[in-house]
């Protein structure tokens, strides 16, 4: 199949799961992530507002809001992804395509320090990942590829093998169920 082919498969099979309680695989990956170096060591967690088909990682939003300093995407007409500092979750709205954004704020750019959260429809064991078809993170992570990237699946969002084009970009790790690879 082509990346075509495993994107609407998946879509269709995230479908096919919303009614799924996935609380204690999700609470997994976000206990591995909070208990990770990785986390400790950052100083800005460049998050994302989770759809019913993704990883929730408001545990690890939170956190952040806490300890660290948390920057959420919103996405532009050009497609492409700012990064706004983050006060508090409830200052979000629904952006462009329905998920929970900043409505405002200046662009925050990631450092070495930084660690970007990087949601999926699918991911490799090689950390090789399937977004949605735009390429929001993809550029996102061609722009910046300093910060550490950490991909977050569910068990059934993990796949053997996937196509990668040019543009494609893996993360630098990945947690599924608490898994690290």
């Amino acid at each position: 199949m082509n990346k075509e082919e495993i994107r609407e498969a998946m879509k269709k099979l995230n479908k096919t799961r919303k009614d799924v309680d996935h609380r204690s695989e999700d609470a997994a990956t976000v206990t591995a992530l909070l208990g990770s170096e990785l986390f400790y060591a950052c100083d800005w967690v460049f998050g994302f507002m989770p759809l019913h088909c993704e990883v929730d990682v408001t545990p690890v939003l939170q956190e952040a809001l806490r300890a660290k300093r948390l920057a959420l995407p919103r996405s532009n007409g050009d497609d492409t992804l700012t990064f706004v500092e983050v006060k508090s979750l409830d200052e979000l709205a629904p952006g462009r395509f329905g998920i929970l954004e900043p409505r405002a704020g200046a662009e925050v750019r990631p450092t070495s320090y930084s660690l970007i959260i990087v949601p999926a429809l699918a991911y490799t064991p090689k950390r090789v990942r399937l977004g949605r078809g735009k390429g929001f993170y993809d550029r996102y992570l061609e722009r910046f590829p300093d910060p550490v990237s950490i991909g977050v699946c569910r068990t059934w969002q993990l796949i053997e093998d996937l196509p990668v084009g040019i543009h494609d970009r893996q993360v630098d790790t990945l947690l599924c169920s608490g898994i690290r690879y």
